[in-house]
């Protein structure tokens, strides 16, 4: 069924437009990636909270996060103004020109023309795809090398040209960055910390970091271990990195784990292995301080005040306003150089203004600084399997509306009747998007009115269900392509 002439043709009336929307398409996400501030978004999504716009931004929070609107709304522009003009090059221009009764008077069959034509509608888009898939994949790794190993973060650069060491090398061994005063002074000076605060940062980043590989190794014993139980389930199998810091006791268990732990924290096995020790030693003591505690019916002997997750936010602006008082600044560059609020003028104000103790300001300070470290470091996190879902996902829906277009387009004989309805139906599926990404509440019937509500990215990106969705999509677009073939080969055409 297949006609090579019939698909060289196709290639040949259609790749301009193929080659300028996988460009600008591949242009505009590795844009997205590349031109990503972590910090900054943050601050524009909490400014907009509670906006029009508050929708748009709350998932910029986190690199994935932030090309939720390039597939929404973007791809799903540049995907429509393809296939709606191409189902109808393909097939109903040809008709309304004629072009189509010359084809027709070789020997090449109908159902061999119609089914090339959607052979070739359905390969650009999925060749369009994987290529702008890439150039997102390529733009990340270049950027932040998140793909294949650790973000590179602003510390891990300027570490990097104090150590005259590559910046992929030194983001695998951040453990040299504490053994160098100058890099440590860099490091801390480029995320906006000082030593102390950036020294309990990078303590928290190596272990989670010897954490993350070691978990890796278990779970790759387990699944050996288990390859050939049934019963067993892929979740039971993988241990994470937060099942590691519960129950440590699990690397001491694999020596291929503490080997892996300790290449990270750039110590010797036995090295490590104490490390290990001490973390199952310091939970158990924990847990059994809890116990008495709780037996005893007493709490924690405390200060006069107590900094919780209720009232720390609260606490920490009335130290930042108080610090930016006492050094006669704006509370804003206090905010944003929280370092400041450890002057000796401005620690004494805050004291005054809070009831607390130095020691408590200056430790709920340095946990400002390294979560908010920690927060963008997350940020940067590239989730390979979410990113392959999100390409998936784009690819179905714009299949399946490509299915719309190319179905209109052998439905009708006129150029004009198959354009608006091919690309009316698509338009208004993007439209009624706009609305939905702008508005925070909208009518839940929007919901039913278009295709891209089964292209749910929310749920991808939170690891939901979303697979239904999908196959949904991949039944519309087989079911109209074939009626597609079917109406084609047995209508009446003005020939």
């Amino acid at each position: 069924m297949f006609s090579k002439p019939i698909f060289k043709q196709s290639v040949k009336t259609n790749w301009r437009l193929w080659a300028i929307i996988t460009i600008v398409a591949s242009i505009i996400l590795s844009g997205f990636i590349i031109g990503y501030d972590a910090a900054g978004y943050a601050s524009i999504a909490s400014a907009a909270e509670g906006t029009a716009f508050s929708s748009l931004l709350s998932s910029m929070d986190s690199l994935l996060g932030n090309l939720e609107n390039f597939y929404k709304l973007i791809a799903l522009i540049l995907g429509i103004v393809y296939v709606v003009f191409t189902a109808n090059n393909l097939v109903v221009n040809e008709v309304d020109s004629g072009s189509m009764a010359y084809t027709l008077s070789t020997p090449i069959k109908r159902r061999s023309v119609i089914f090339t034509k959607s052979l070739y509608m359905i390969s650009s888009v999925l060749l369009m795809y994987v290529i702008v898939s890439l150039a997102g994949l390529g733009a990340s790794q270049l950027q932040y090398n998140n793909v294949t190993g650790y973000p590179i973060t602003d510390d891990v650069e300027a570490a990097a040209e104090a150590l005259d060491q590559s910046k992929r090398y030194l983001s695998e061994r951040l453990y040299l960055i504490e053994d160098n005063e100058q890099a440590m002074r860099d490091a801390a000076a480029a995320r906006d910390m000082d030593l102390e605060a950036y020294s309990i940062y990078l303590t928290e980043v190596i272990n989670d970091h010897s954490y993350e590989e070691t978990a890796k190794i278990i779970t790759d014993e387990r699944e050996d271990i288990y390859e050939e139980d049934d019963d067993i389930e892929d979740e039971d199998i993988k241990i994470t990195t937060e099942d590691l810091m519960k129950d440590p006791q699990m690397i001491l268990e694999s020596n291929d784990a503490l080997t892996a732990g300790a290449k990270v924290k750039g110590i010797s096995v036995n090295e490590y292995q104490q490390f290990v020790n001490n973390e199952v030693k310091s939970l158990r003591s924990k847990e059994n301080k809890k116990v008495e505690e709780s037996e005893e019916g007493q709490e924690d002997t405390q200060p006069a005040f107590r900094v919780t997750e209720e009232n720390a936010g609260l606490l920490l602006q009335t130290v930042i306003e108080s610090s930016a008082n006492a050094l006669n600044m704006n509370s804003n560059q206090v905010e944003d150089n929280l370092t400041l609020t450890k002057d000796p003028a401005a620690l004494e104000a805050a004291i005054e203004a809070t009831g607390l103790q130095e020691e408590q300001i200056i430790t709920m300070t340095h946990n400002t600084m390294v979560s908010s470290a920690r927060a963008v470091d997350q940020a940067l996190e590239f989730d390979r399997e979410t990113y392959f879902w999100l390409s998936i996902g784009l690819f179905s829906l714009i299949l399946a509306i490509s299915s719309i277009s190319f179905f209109t387009s052998t439905l009708f004989n006129r150029t004009g009747v198959a354009l608006a309805v091919g690309g009316g139906i698509p338009f208004a599926f993007f439209l009624l998007t706009m609305v939905q990404q702008l508005m925070d509440d909208t009518p839940a019937i929007l919901e039913y009115l278009t295709l891209t509500t089964l292209f749910d990215t929310d749920a991808i990106l939170a690891s939901g269900e979303f697979g239904w969705g999908l196959i949904a999509l991949g039944i519309i677009a087989f079911g109209l392509y074939t009626a597609a073939n079917i109406i084609f080969t047995k209508k009446d055409l003005p020939l």
